[in-house]
Formats: C-alpha cells, sequence, structure tokens
C-alpha cells in the first residue's frame, strides 16, 4: 500500500473541497516528509492518480485574483471505501520495525468509528506483546549464532523500545478515546464532550 495515496486521500476528505496547494501546505505542517517521506511533489502526483483511479473527483476550478486557477477536489464514495480499507488495514496490522502504518492511523482515525479504533488499538496492544517477544527470541538466537555479529541484536531490542513506546501511547489513546475525546464516524459534533 501507497503511504502517499492514503495520506493525500485522507487529506482530501478532511479537508474537501480543497486543491492541492492547501493540501502540500497543510500536509507539511504535519511533517508528512520526515514521518511518511513524502516530498512536496508527489502530492500533486497523487492526486493525479487518485482521479484517475476515481477516488477523488473535481470540484470546481476557480481563480483568486492575479493567483493561477485552482482545481478542487472532493472524495468520492469509491475513494470513501477505499480509504477506510487502506487505514483498517494499517490499524489491524503491527509491523515490528516500521512507524509510517500507525501513524497514518494517528492522521486519520476520524475516517472509522470510535467502536472500530478502540478495538484495533487493542488489537495492536495483543500483536505488538507477541512481537515483543519474539523479538526476545531473535535476540537469542544472534547471541548463539556463530555467524551473525553479536550487536545485531540492537535491531531486535530497537524494535522493542519502539513497539513498547507505541503500546504507551495506544493505552493513554484508549483512555482518551473511552471518555469521549474526538469526533468519529457516525458522531456528530454535538455529540461530543467537553474534551473531544
Amino acid at each position: 500500500m501507497s503511504t502517499t495515496r492514503l495520506v493525500v486521500l485522507g487529506a482530501v476528505k478532511q479537508f474537501q473541497p480543497v486543491h492541492g496547494y492547501f493540501l502540500r501546505r497543510e500536509l507539511m505542517t504535519w511533517h508528512i516528509d520526515e514521518w511518511a517521506h513524502i516530498q512536496p511533489g508527489s502530492i500533486y502526483n497523487a492526486l493525479r492518480a487518485l482521479e484517475v483511479d476515481g477516488y477523488i473527483a473535481e470540484n470546481d476550478t476557480v481563480a483568486d485574483g492575479k493567483r493561477p486557477a485552482r482545481t478542487t477536489y472532493r472524495i468520492t464514495p469509491t475513494g470513501e471505501v477505499e480509504l477506510q480499507r487502506m487505514l483498517r488495514e494499517n490499524l489491524w496490522n503491527v509491523a515490528p520495525f516500521d512507524t509510517e502504518a500507525i501513524m497514518t492511523v494517528a492522521s486519520f482515525m476520524f475516517v472509522l468509528s470510535r467502536q472500530e479504533v478502540i478495538a484495533g488499538l487493542e488489537n495492536r496492544l495483543s500483536k505488538s506483546d507477541a512481537l515483543i517477544t519474539a523479538n526476545g527470541f531473535h535476540v537469542q538466537d544472534t547471541l548463539r549464532s556463530e555467524t551473525t555479529p553479536k550487536y545485531v541484536r540492537e535491531i531486535f531490542d530497537l524494535s522493542t523500545a519502539r513497539l513498547t513506546a507505541e503500546k504507551e501511547w495506544a493505552l493513554a489513546l484508549l483512555d482518551r478515546l473511552r471518555a469521549g475525546e474526538y469526533v468519529f464516524a457516525g458522531e456528530t459534533p454535538a455529540e461530543a464532550s467537553p474534551a473531544r
């Protein structure tokens, strides 16, 4: 799955109708170039590809003063389904060495229901525990190996540290979600608690 496609599709949904320049400027404030390795130019390429695939559609083309005309986009019903599919894949699967997936979940979790995000995070906690246990066995294998350099264990120790930190974050987020923080699919801002 392309993180760029998920991020751009999610941002179109969040800010629609929206033009590419706004998306580029906004997403750079999220530091996506650092955590998702998305360069500003690839945002425009993703918009074109998403339109060709039918996930977004042109909403309007407007000119503002002397600025060039800008095309704004909206997500299509097909795009809504694809966004949920990609986001679910990132929510329900844990990669021991990758942070991009959970960063996209944090960015666009509002697309899913509160119940699903809570269930997905609980699932991630269990999977993270299993991966941390497996990393311990990988370290033992590395230390017993006659050919693997002993410092390779640091890869697994780093993975364990990352997963442990993600677990701490997920536990704190779960508490906030259960208390009603944020607004999710199927909810209205009027239902929001003061913490949202």
